[in-house]
């Protein structure tokens, strides 16, 4: 009798090392990070490391919530390590992004709660204008 032999190895994850590296780096730099100013941090202390890698990391951690995306103006994404409630601030010009921090639901939450039948998991505010720097050139 021919028997196929069957790998039950569990399946690692892959490169866990580096995403421990890359999010204690994203951890030590602070929210609003880019993942090329990541990247680059990397490289001057563990220049084994690859760009791809850095960006496909914090692209995972992101869609599975470990970390959280902010999309910019600019095009850059940036990622935040912050995981409670916040809206986020962004300038349109120079693309600084800073936390706006809420004690309790803004009522826009109740509303949406009470006016549709979805289950709200997350949510993400973003607040898209000018930053103090940028409003007075203008």
């Amino acid at each position: 009798m021919d028997q196929k032999k069957t790998n039950s190895t569990p399946k690692k994850t892959r490169n866990t090392q580096q995403k421990q590296l890359i999010l204690e780096t994203l951890r030590d730099m602070g929210s609003h990070v880019s993942a090329g100013a990541i990247f680059k941090e990397l490289q001057s202390k563990h220049p084994g490391i690859g760009r791809a890698t850095v960006f496909r990391v914090l692209s995972d951690m992101a869609d599975n919530g470990t970390i959280f995306r902010v999309r910019t103006v600019e095009g850059e994404d940036r990622y935040d390590i912050t995981s409670f409630d916040h809206c986020h601030v962004i300038c349109r010009k120079c693309g600084k992004v800073d936390d706006v921090w809420f004690d309790s639901k803004p009522e826009v939450f109740d509303h949406i709660k009470s006016s549709s039948d979805f289950k709200v998991e997350k949510t993400h505010i973003e607040f898209i204008g000018l930053c103090k720097q940028c409003a007075k050139g203008q």
